[in-house]
């Protein structure tokens, strides 16, 4: 008798912690790094105008964002465009700092997670790790969503407090 209702009740726990458990709630990651180049990536830099360019003249800027969420689940997702990236890395000193990247998204209704993805190079000679996160100041990403239970709800994504140097 001990055996089935220490049984029943470690059943009724787990049953508990299963359902107050939020499992229609999306699951974001979001990330972003500023990185040492390769000596490969940089035999890759046309460095044409510059006095003197090193390899510890540039450096490698990369978000992701990701967001799984049921099917049910409406987003909305606001991500920067190309354009604005490259004014913010341009605007520290009003040189131009942005050297060439790429972006991706992948955003269909019908699935169940959306991608977004921003990396490019970029002269970073003179400028400080603070320089660096303050160019990316004005950059944020919104995420809004609705779920089958018609809460909305949404988040902000600074990119300046996301940065990790590498």
């Amino acid at each position: 008798m001990r055996k089935l209702s220490a049984s029943t009740l470690l059943f009724c726990f787990l049953f508990f912690m299963v359902g107050c458990n939020d499992i229609r709630k999306p699951k974001i990651s979001v990330g972003s790094t500023v990185s040492e180049l390769s000596n490969k990536q940089f035999e890759d830099v046309g460095t044409q105008g510059l006095k003197n360019p090193s390899k510890n003249d540039f450096r490698k800027f990369n978000f992701n964002f990701k967001m799984e969420n049921p099917l049910d689940t409406k987003r909305k997702i606001e991500f920067p465009k190309g354009i604005d990236w490259r004014k913010s890395i341009d605007s520290v000193d009003g040189k131009v700092r942005y050297w060439g990247g790429e972006e991706y998204q992948q955003d269909n209704e019908e699935e169940n997670f959306a991608l977004y993805h921003m990396d490019f190079l970029f002269y970073s000679k003179g400028l400080s790790q603070d320089d660096i996160k303050e160019a990316f100041d004005s950059i944020v990403l919104k995420a809004a969503w609705k779920g089958e239970d018609g809460k909305y709800e949404e988040k902000e994504y600074k990119v300046s407090k996301l940065i990790k140097f590498r």
